[in-house]
């Protein structure tokens, strides 16, 4: 007997890249020229028309790489993505790009909380500096108030400290004139002439 087996057909897989070669060398332009196009290296774009799509960085470039070179060379872009998708057994959904949804804002706290204390650190700071000069302003009136003497202490030569108040006035250093019709005698003219020195007998 013999077992039913199911047939199997067999896709042809046929090479997105080949199918680019075909076009580029149908236009006559070499490969470097269309890779600096597409600005890709010449390596990749090598890579791409073998089929070596495993060397590519993913096949979600390589469908970009694809879609790019069909859409420089003026092919059904969607049609080549098709035969990629084929030829490497990939799906174009698996790679779809889903919407984040709803992103909801941070709520405004932190800058709140900044400004508050940005404030109470203002206030701190001139508060501070206000007690600072209201010190500053008694030490100043202290210091005044110690300038204000009542009394000096002068001390002499021979050691003895005098103190003289400083309400009083002080008395000139001027000796005063004689009373008019008054002589007044050299402090070095001695003593009267009745106690001059008798001459001997």
């Amino acid at each position: 007997m013999k077992a039913a087996h199911p047939e199997v057909v067999a896709t042809t897989r046929v090479n997105p890249g080949e199918t680019l070669r075909q076009a580029r060398e149908s236009r006559s332009w070499s490969l470097p020229d269309v890779a600096l196009r597409l600005n890709l290296t010449v390596t990749s774009l090598s890579n791409l028309e073998n089929g070596n799509f495993e060397k590519l960085p993913g096949h979600t470039f390589a469908r970009g790489y694809v879609r790019a070179y069909a859409k420089l060379l003026g092919l059904d872009q969607t049609a080549l993505v098709e035969q990629f998708d084929q030829f490497t057994g990939t799906d174009g959904k698996g790679s779809s790009v889903h919407a984040l949804g709803r992103i909801e804002e941070p709520v405004r706290l932190s800058h709140n909380i900044l400004r508050i204390v940005s404030l109470l650190l203002l206030v701190i700071l001139v508060g501070g500096g206000f007690v600072w000069w209201q010190d500053q302003a008694s030490l100043r009136g202290k210091d005044q108030s110690g300038l204000n003497m009542e009394h000096v202490e002068v001390e002499s030569a021979d050691g003895t400290t005098q103190i003289h108040p400083l309400d009083e006035p002080e008395e000139p250093a001027v000796v005063e004139a004689p009373p008019a019709g008054q002589t007044s005698l050299p402090l070095n003219a001695g003593a009267p002439a009745s106690e001059a020195p008798s001459a001997a007998p």
